[in-house]
């Protein structure tokens, strides 16, 4: 048999068994070779070994799933991984950025009625004029739910902070301001953002709020990871070149939030919102070089042109 045949029938086995805790060995007895000799046959023809070949396909895969609504952490676990952070180590290696940002746009699309199968997920909208403590409640289900390997301490102190940071402020709705912010939150939870990035989203305004809570006070509390986020959220630039997803993150379920609240407006201003979030996400999904964004922003566009 052709060594080109021998490896279409092998890369055949696997596409069939990519969901298998298939091993090297196992591929190699397919084909009928022992593993040493269809080991150096296979990166000759492939430039990849055998299991690194697997991953590469893993990661694809999980790549269409993610954008089709499938939770990162089940994704984990079918590729193989023990942990949530080990596989978007792993996804954001070749990539170039993390499942959670591509969840993200994914939610962001689906909202704006793109094709990326997500109604299962964007449905679950929060009541409506929750209290802070509901929605605090709410969010910590879903940090339980996706098993985040979030430390919850810090997550209620952010939002014990944000409560007296934003007391007495109202949303145009007449809601507390603070549970925008928790629904934020909520939104990057299901998103399976990181830890730093949820926090932040708690307190991402605090910069320009004027209240008993100073910025040197949360700088105090918090990482300086959380503290950059915090920042960029503040100075986001949309014509930046330097993109940070995890800002990106939180503008992205910021606005996703209000796309969900603004029922009160009439068509028109709807579409010159969505027409606006376009503009602003699109430069930045062409910038991290995501073709399926790309394409499904750039189809959405045109509804609002």
């Amino acid at each position: 048999m052709e060594i080109k045949t021998i490896i279409f029938n092998s890369l055949k086995y696997i596409e069939i068994n990519i969901n298998e805790p298939i091993k090297a060995e196992d591929i190699a007895k397919n084909a009928g070779y022992s593993l040493y000799h269809f080991s150096r046959i296979f990166k000759k023809q492939m430039g990849l070994s055998i299991m690194d070949y697997v991953k590469e396909r893993r990661l694809i895969k999980a790549s269409e799933e993610i954008s089709n609504g499938k939770k990162i952490i089940d994704i984990a676990f079918n590729c193989g991984y023990q942990s949530h952070s080990g596989f978007t180590k792993a996804f954001k290696n070749k990539f170039g950025f993390s499942p959670a940002l591509l969840r993200a746009f994914s939610f962001q699309i689906n909202s704006l009625g793109g094709n990326c199968n997500m109604s299962h997920v964007f449905m679950n909208y929060t009541p409506i004029h929750s209290t802070k403590e509901e929605l605090y409640e709410i969010l910590i289900k879903t940090i339980d739910k996706n098993m985040l390997e979030y430390d919850n301490e810090k997550i209620n102190k952010a939002y014990e902070l944000a409560c007296i940071a934003y007391d007495g402020k109202k949303r145009y709705s007449e809601d507390d301001y603070v549970t925008h912010l928790i629904n934020v939150a909520i939104l990057l939870s299901e998103m399976e953002a990181n830890e730093e990035t949820v926090v932040a989203s708690l307190l991402h305004d605090i910069i320009l709020e004027e209240s008993s809570i100073s910025f040197e006070e949360v700088k105090k509390e918090f990482s300086n990871r959380t503290i950059d986020i915090i920042k960029g959220v503040m100075e986001f630039n949309r014509d930046d070149n330097i993109i940070d997803e995890d800002v990106i993150m939180i503008k992205l379920a910021e606005r996703l939030h209000n796309m969900r609240t603004i029922e009160f407006m009439n068509e028109s201003r709807w579409k010159e919102k969505a027409k606006e979030t376009l503009e602003i996400f699109l430069p930045i999904a062409v910038k991290l070089n995501n073709e399926k964004i790309i394409a499904e922003l750039n189809d959405l566009s045109v509804k609002y042109i």
